[in-house]
């Protein structure tokens, strides 16, 4: 496959005019036809290749997605590994169709940089900041090609990268950023096929889609989006008439068909548990998570910007309830509006995750941001408030950079373990010396995770499937070695997370001691308390579910 970057200029309406691209210079993405098999000829321009028209506009957006870009990755360098990325990174250790808890393509980008770059926080955290260049690139076409405004694209591209929400995870490597990758992916092609007539754009939206999914189970409804558009634009709903958009669906479920495959091989456990277990957990009204969700929104996305979305989202309602609203408007409303309301009504009864919303916000923060600019007047307002936005970014990414800084409960989930895991990686050394084989494990798969990447040798860690207890991914890790007989050394810390009666698993061994604490903390307070523990003589995984040990019950976002 051949790449070359080309911007083409389509403000004045010359389609074949070239101008200055995103970084000052032209550039395009050609793609050969024959990587796509028999694709309509509407597809295929006349050199015979596949042409993505990419950013088409004044270099200032260029340099904001650039300085953005760099900004991530300096973040990268010097932010700490959350436990989360540390779970996604122990996946990468066993590549596969696709995990336990979500779909693949997370922790292959995280496989792809850290085969590049060492096996690193920033490596891991490079493969976020890659997926985040793409949204940006993605926003930045789709808001030109909607609405023909390089103000807007500016102001909004902005408003979006200020939020904590997309800043956290255009630096955390989570399977949101390549749902998000393919979710804006499919509605800027999706426009494409409305604004253009042309089939073929169904198709990349199809691929899109695909890959939105195969980051994480909510990229299925895109297809939503898509349906209720079409339905609601009545000169779109030619489409239901031609196979194009049947076309996208097939496609989207064959880039999707890997995570099928594992699920057939593993008893659906992985469909079953984003499914059946999530309603199961769905059990009478509990208001308080509506409202917890609520306010995490409110300052993830930042006061002002929370309020711009919130109204850019009343306005758009009411102008499609009086039926005046533009077919593009309606896109990123329709885009917002399915996981909002999907995720909303889901926190009237469950704890919602504060990523749940990731889709929805970015495209009311664009209409918001166009209604500002409509309205001259709004200039000042916009200024003062993307300025507390950036004020309230910079605040929190210093208090995440200070280190073992004390923060309320158990906010502060990084401090301490890179000192617990050389310290047990000593232990184990000390074990093996002396003739006797030995492992580490701790009671959540989190702990666990972040003892793996930061223990100097990098070796296999246990979590509380060492006491029978469902431990997610660690239950479907290839066992290679029978543990009956070695040392183990069980790390625990005074997190909620880590809560655990030691005389519980007093049985699963021969002697059972505390032999090292590790205290961390700053400004005088303590901000971490972990213990290593010695076991000798494990004498395996309990047999019955009765004799598992009883352990908070946890799952990955």
């Amino acid at each position: 496959m051949r790449i070359i970057w080309r911007s083409v200029d389509n403000s004045r309406g010359d389609r074949g005019g070239i101008s200055r691209g995103v970084f000052g210079r032209s550039f395009q993405v050609q793609l050969r036809a024959l990587a796509f098999g028999n694709v309509p000829s509407s597809f295929i321009f006349r050199t015979g290749l596949l042409r993505l028209r990419l950013v088409d506009a004044s270099a200032s957006i260029g340099w904001l997605i650039a300085c953005v870009t760099l900004m991530r990755l300096g973040l990268a360098a010097t932010m700490p590994l959350t436990p989360q990325e540390a779970y996604y990174w122990t996946w990468s250790r066993f590549v596969d169709w696709s995990y336990f808890d979500h779909p693949p393509l997370a922790s292959h980008g995280i496989a792809l940089t850290t085969l590049l770059l060492g096996q690193t926080s920033f490596a891991i955290k490079s493969a976020a900041v890659l997926w985040s260049l793409g949204w940006n690139l993605l926003w930045a076409r789709l808001v030109l090609d909607m609405f023909g405004d390089r103000r807007l694209a500016f102001w909004s591209l902005l408003a979006i990268n200020l939020t904590l929400l997309y800043e956290f995870y255009g630096v955390g490597a989570t399977p949101d950023a390549p749902l998000m990758f393919g979710w804006i992916g499919a509605i800027w092609a999706v426009w494409r096929a409305s604004a253009t007539g042309r089939g073929a754009w169904w198709l990349v939206a199809g691929l899109f889609g695909g890959l939105a999914m195969l980051g994480k189970y909510p990229g299925v409804l895109l297809l939503s989006v898509m349906v209720l558009y079409v339905l609601a634009v009545p000169a779109q709903r030619h489409w239901l008439r031609r196979p194009q958009p049947y076309l996208a669906v097939v496609l989207a479920a064959l880039v999707f068909l890997p995570v099928v495959v594992w699920n057939a091989r593993h008893e659906w456990v992985s469909l079953a548990f984003q499914s059946s277990r999530r309603l199961g957990e769905m059990q009478g009204l509990k208001p308080r998570f509506f409202v917890l969700l609520l306010a995490t929104q409110f300052l993830l996305l930042t006061p002002y910007l929370f309020a711009v979305s919130l109204h850019a989202m009343w306005r758009s309602v009411r102008a499609w309830v009086d039926r005046r609203i533009a077919p593009a408007e309606l896109l990123l409303l329709l885009s917002a509006l399915v996981p909002l309301v999907v995720f909303v009504a889901a926190s009237f009864r469950s704890n919602a995750k504060i990523n749940w919303l990731l889709p929805a916000w970015w495209s009311l923060i664009v209409l918001g941001m166009r209604h500002g600019l409509d309205r001259g007047g709004q200039r000042r307002l916009r200024a003062w408030g993307l300025a507390s936005s950036a004020s309230l970014l910079v605040a929190t990414i210093a208090i995440a950079t200070v280190p073992n800084l004390p923060l309320p409960g158990d906010l502060n989930i990084w401090s301490g373990w890179r000192d617990a895991a050389q310290r047990v990686d000593l232990a184990v050394a000390a074990e093996r010396h002396a003739g006797r084989r030995a492992f580490v494990f701790s009671p959540n798969y989190k702990i666990s995770s972040l003892l793996w990447f930061h223990r100097p040798s990098q070796e296999r860690t246990y979590a509380q499937d060492i006491f029978g207890r469902k431990a997610l991914q660690y239950d479907y890790f290839p066992q290679t070695e029978d543990l009956v007989g070695a040392t183990g050394f069980l790390v625990v810390s005074d997190q909620a997370q880590s809560t655990l009666q030691v005389d519980a698993i007093r049985p699963l061994f021969e002697s059972l001691e505390r032999v090292d604490v590790i205290e961390v903390g700053a400004l005088e307070r303590r901000t971490r308390r972990i213990e290593i523990w010695r076991g000798t003589g494990y004498r395996g995984r309990p047999q019955h579910p009765h004799g598992a040990v009883d352990l908070p019950d946890d799952a990955a976002s």
